[in-house]
């Protein structure tokens, strides 16, 4: 365990500034249309439910009226409709209006209404657009083909809570050195290329099979925006794919949590030998990096030399994303 106690994020970064993107505030199979899920996320109390039509959505969790928890005493979600736990107001769950006040005898009013955010379901998590602005969403998530093309399992789920500065968590990918240095790795990975892609960025690596513990023929990452991830693995016979997401909670700290999906090889047996050293390797690697970036400082101009990586670049690309 590090001596070190927790650094204020004010020490430790230029701002302290959310970027505009998707972030996942649930995974699909936490969120259900009878139900009030709440949460906190980007130093905001906020409700995930389904609609009536059944699709995921994600609004403010305090009424406008007169400020209750939506989700406190017996709020709650019924026939589509939101039922304030103070004064019973009724909202409308999918556009937010307010359909009912039971005392005041007053028509529907569209005026009235509850904070929705976009939101969209993709690769099992529940994802809702912020902009510090309030501006609408100008880009969409990135959706696996992969995970949409073949059967897969979800093998398991690991969650952390980490005080990283927030911009340092996925630039830590592009930092090829700490891959030896810290890991312990026999070679530095090789980005071919770093691809502009709609939903974000594509990395395409060169793949070196005597260098990794899997023998590994392709590998594929897609960024959406800065805000998550998606890693694809493929061998000879079996296939892993990695769904990770990084969402602030509030100034200090976020929630990193990853998601194995191993590619379906008909029993539960063979994809436990395929799943679990790379479950077994994947933690052990993040709580490694962990140990370091939950106490770095990150730097604006860095001193680099050769052999650091690509840093810079992610830099430019991430760059787009802080408003």
């Amino acid at each position: 365990m590090s001596s070190i106690q927790p650094i204020p994020m004010k020490f430790r970064v230029p701002e302290v500034a959310f970027p505009k993107g998707w972030y996942c505030v649930a995974d699909v199979h936490e969120v259900s249309a009878d139900k009030l899920k709440p949460v906190s996320y980007l130093n905001q109390q906020l409700i995930v439910y389904r609609t009536q039509s059944g699709a995921a959505q994600v609004a403010d969790a305090y009424c406008p009226h007169l400020g209750a928890h939506l989700a406190s005493h017996d709020g709650c979600i019924a026939d589509g409709a939101i039922v304030c736990p103070f004064h019973k107001w009724k909202w409308d769950g999918a556009q937010g209006h307010c359909t009912d006040i039971p005392y005041a005898g007053i028509p529907q009013s569209r005026s009235l209404k509850l904070t929705l955010y976009p939101t969209r379901e993709v690769d099992g998590m529940v994802l809702m657009w912020y902009h510090p602005q309030g501006a609408a969403p100008d880009f969409e998530p990135y959706a696996s083909t992969a995970l949409q093309r073949d059967k897969w399992v979800l093998f398991d789920t690991r969650v952390w809570t980490s005080t990283s500065p927030y911009r340092d968590i996925f630039e830590n990918l592009f930092d090829t050195a700490h891959i030896v240095q810290l890991h312990g790795a026999s070679k530095m990975p090789v980005m071919r290329s770093m691809d502009s892609k709609p939903h974000g960025l594509f990395v395409d690596y060169q793949i070196d099979p005597d260098a990794e513990q899997f023998s590994i023929k392709n590998l594929e990452v897609h960024f959406t925006g800065v805000t998550a991830l998606n890693q694809l693995f493929e061998g000879r016979g079996w296939a892993t794919n990695f769904v990770i997401s990084a969402t602030p909670i509030d100034n200090e700290s976020f929630l990193q949590t990853i998601r194995l999906y191993v590619k379906d090889l008909g029993s539960r047996e063979i994809n436990e030998q395929i799943g679990k050293p790379w479950l077994e390797r994947f933690t052990f690697e993040v709580e490694q990096d962990f140990k370091v970036l939950n106490y770095k400082k990150h730097l604006t101009q860095p001193k680099l030399c050769g052999g650091d990586g690509p840093i810079y670049q992610y830099r430019e690309y991430a760059q787009q994303y802080y408003v």
